[in-house]
């Protein structure tokens, strides 16, 4: 590729510089406009932050301070000098309530004794009356819940909007009410607070017309106000616009402030403009000035860079190590996948096996008795036969026992206990064992002291030890003693299988309750490789223990716990199989 002509260099250079700083100039327009939003929302805050400042101190006085002015002129007449008629007219002197509290309807005194709130003094505003005396103001459901707390916290409490007078076009407002006790202090109790209680102060206040007159005071402040009538929804947030409560001796006000126009001189859009062209006419004038400032930065910059970079590399570090970690836990998990599929073939291999050859015996007996049946002696005939009925009787325990295990293996082992006879049990299934193992072993049985019936499945119970016996003798030279052992210990029974024969290798032991695994030394014996599996899920469906003690050559000891005389933990077992 030919190089550009130097001509054409400088314009291209002059073009790309334009563009880098048109589009600079637009970044920093946008940046411009966002920052400006920025600080007049800052703005915003800061005056709604002020206006609020200079709006409670006005506030505060008109609708709180003011009228606890009430409960201390209260103190210092009623109190001191006893309530009468005489100190009830001084009482309204001092407060100047006409004057001073426009929109009060009207203003009582009430003694509070037996739970009963009566109005013993009431001066009245308009002719309109809301209550007279002798009125128990505490049967007012209006009014009991608002002077109800006020006895029990010497606070000044009001009561919710109500008709102040008689009629449709009654006015409407609150009535609030300032407790007058004993002595001052705060109570430790609600109980001691109502025994100090002398009596209430409490006047009918209509919060819109007082609010109007307090306006001309509140004409100078940042912040338009509008009361909130009893029940009016507060509008939505605005920048401009917010809703507030106010608490006070005078009740709850709601009110909406609403903030006023700000200066000309604040408007925003003037100065975006002012501060994008600024940024636009600046921008060539610093581009080449700020170059050093830049190469700094960029020094800076590829410092921290170094940096990020080792942390990076130290990260990278980290993640290969959690890799190689992840990666050996994927081939340990794929070897014993490797293992079990490994395992599943021998077991398939072994079920062809363990068929094709009672079905072989089966077809030879049947073909010799079909062709030879009139040649053949009597004993002959009975020799096939038992051929047969044993091969039948071989594939049939098979077969039972895949079937168990896929059972057991979905957790649809059936579990049905019942009463037995454990001496009984171990003596037929110690001969049926015998029976089938051609008496390979002599086979000892030892019963300890039973006196009443266990309770267990006996079709499962048989499976355990018929198979722990038929293991003993297969796996023990021919003559060698077996012993079986049964004792009770407490709600208990122990089974102990114990032979003198090959042994479990010590590698083998981890896995023996692995399906179709089988121990090194007992390749060349015939078996699934499920038995102990099986024997296992039975015995902890009957809610037992099972352990196993051997050593190679020496022989094995098989230990069997299970609650077969606690019928309580039995049919909890059985209703926990039920709901599973």
């Amino acid at each position: 590729m030919k190089p550009m002509p130097p001509q054409l260099q400088s314009p291209f250079q002059g073009r790309r510089a334009a563009v880098l700083v048109l589009l600079v100039a637009l970044a920093a327009t946008a940046f411009g406009v966002w920052r400006e939003g920025e600080l007049t929302r800052r703005g915003q805050v800061i005056r709604w932050q002020d206006s609020f400042a200079q709006l409670n101190p006005v506030l505060t006085p008109l609708l709180s301070q003011r009228f606890d002015s009430i409960r201390d002129q209260a103190k210092a007449t009623l109190r001191r000098n006893g309530v009468s008629e005489v100190t009830w007219n001084e009482f309204l002197q001092l407060t100047e309530w006409r004057q001073r509290f426009p929109g009060m309807v009207e203003i009582g005194y009430a003694e509070f004794a037996d739970e009963k709130c009566v109005v013993k003094f009431l001066t009245n505003q308009t002719e309109s009356v809301t209550h007279a005396p002798g009125l128990d103001l505490n049967g007012d459901v209006a009014l009991r819940e608002a002077i109800q707390k006020s006895a029990d916290t010497g606070q000044a409490m009001s009561s919710r909007e109500i008709a102040l007078g008689a009629g449709t076009n009654a006015a409407r407002g609150i009535v609030c009410w300032l407790p007058i006790l004993k002595r001052d202090g705060r109570a430790s109790s609600a109980a001691e607070n109502r025994a100090s209680l002398q009596g209430f102060i409490f006047y009918a206040l209509n919060q819109s017309d007082y609010f109007s007159s307090i306006q001309t005071q509140l004409k100078n402040m940042p912040l338009e106000l509008r009361l909130l009538a009893a029940g009016e929804m507060a509008p939505p947030r605005t920048p401009t616009q917010r809703t507030f409560t106010l608490n006070g001796g005078s009740g709850e006000w709601r009110m909406v402030a609403t903030m006023k126009a700000a200066p000309a001189s604040a408007s925003a859009p003037r100065w975006i403009v002012a501060i994008g062209g600024i940024a636009l006419s600046l921008l060539l004038f610093f581009l080449f000035t700020t170059q050093a400032r830049l190469r700094l930065a960029a020094e800076a910059a590829n410092e921290k860079t170094l940096q990020r970079d080792a942390e990076i590399l130290a990260l990278n570090r980290d993640l290969e190590a959690k890799v190689a970690e992840r990666t050996a836990q994927l081939n340990v998990a794929l070897a014993e996948e490797k293992e079990l599929n490994r395992l599943k073939s021998n077991f398939i291999s072994m079920v062809t096996h363990e068929i094709r050859t009672p079905l072989a015996l089966i077809l030879g007996s049947s073909e010799i008795l079909s062709r030879y049946l009139d040649r053949l002696t009597p004993e002959k005939r009975a020799e096939h036969l038992q051929t047969i009925d044993a091969a039948v009787l071989r594939m049939s325990a098979l077969m039972e026992d895949v079937l168990l295990f896929s059972k057991a293996e979905a957790g649809r082992m059936e579990f049905n206990p019942g009463p037995m006879d454990l001496k009984s049990f171990c003596t037929q299934l110690l001969d049926e064992t015998a029976s089938a193992t051609n008496r390979r072993c002599p086979l000892e049985l030892h019963v300890g002291e039973i006196s009443e019936p266990a309770r267990g499945d006996e079709h499962l119970l048989r499976h355990v030890f018929s198979n722990l016996l038929a293991n003993a003798a297969k796996y023990s030279p021919p003559g060698s003693p077996v012993t079986f052992s049964v004792a009770r210990t407490g709600g208990e029974a122990i089974f102990i299988v114990q032979d003198r024969g090959m042994g479990i290798p010590e590698v083998d032991r981890q896995r023996l309750f692995t399906p179709f695994y089988r121990g090194k030394n007992v390749a060349t014996i015939q078996g699934t490789g499920l038995g102990l599996v099986i024997v296992k899920h039975c015995v902890e469906r009957h809610g037992g223990t099972i352990e196993i003690v051997s050593a190679e050559n020496l022989g094995t000891t098989v230990s069997v716990r299970l609650p077969l005389f606690s019928p309580a933990h039995t049919e909890f077992i059985k209703r926990m199989g039920h709901d599973k």
